[in-house]
């Protein structure tokens, strides 16, 4: 072992924990090193006759302050993805409506009819029935909602 390899060693000996065969057989044949090792020990033995110093006054009331600072930045961070996803699900909400109630179709489906009442006076065109794939679409989007509503409140928990 050498005695750079020591050196990195010397500071965890000396604070107890076991030192291999090759880390005592270097010490024993080093006086470099076992002085070393000595003056960490002496160190060592100071430090832990020595009380603890005391936290700051303001120490535990600072760490608290940080902590809900980080989980408030952190909420803030939920609620704006939570925010952004809902108005996303209600716009996609309305477009499933107005896919429902199929806008363009009923326009159209009005303009042709007051066409038809202006020169015949007939009766009305029947308004268009959505298909089963835009009751589909409008599921799948009220779907989409409740799923992000479930993992905002599931973040937060």
């Amino acid at each position: 072992m050498t005695c750079a390899q020591v050196d990195d060693q010397i500071e965890a000996v000396a604070a107890g924990e076991p030192a291999s065969d090759a880390f005592r057989d270097h010490v024993e044949r080093c006086v470099r090193c076992a002085s070393a090792l000595a003056g960490a020990r002496r160190i060592e033995t100071r430090l832990a006759a020595r009380p603890a110093p005391p936290a700051p006054a303001r120490f535990t009331a600072a760490v608290a302050s940080r902590i809900r600072s980080e989980r408030w930045k952190s909420e803030q961070q939920v609620d704006r993805v939570f925010n952004a996803l809902l108005a996303l699900g209600l716009l996609i909400v309305i477009g499933g409506v107005a896919a429902l109630l199929n806008v363009a179709s009923i326009a159209s489906g009005a303009s042709s009819a007051l066409e038809f009442l202006a020169r015949a006076g007939a009766r009305t065109p029947a308004p268009p029935t959505p298909s089963l794939s835009t009751y589909l679409v409008g599921v799948a989007f009220f779907g989409t909602a409740l799923a992000a509503w479930w993992w905002a409140e599931r973040r937060l928990s």
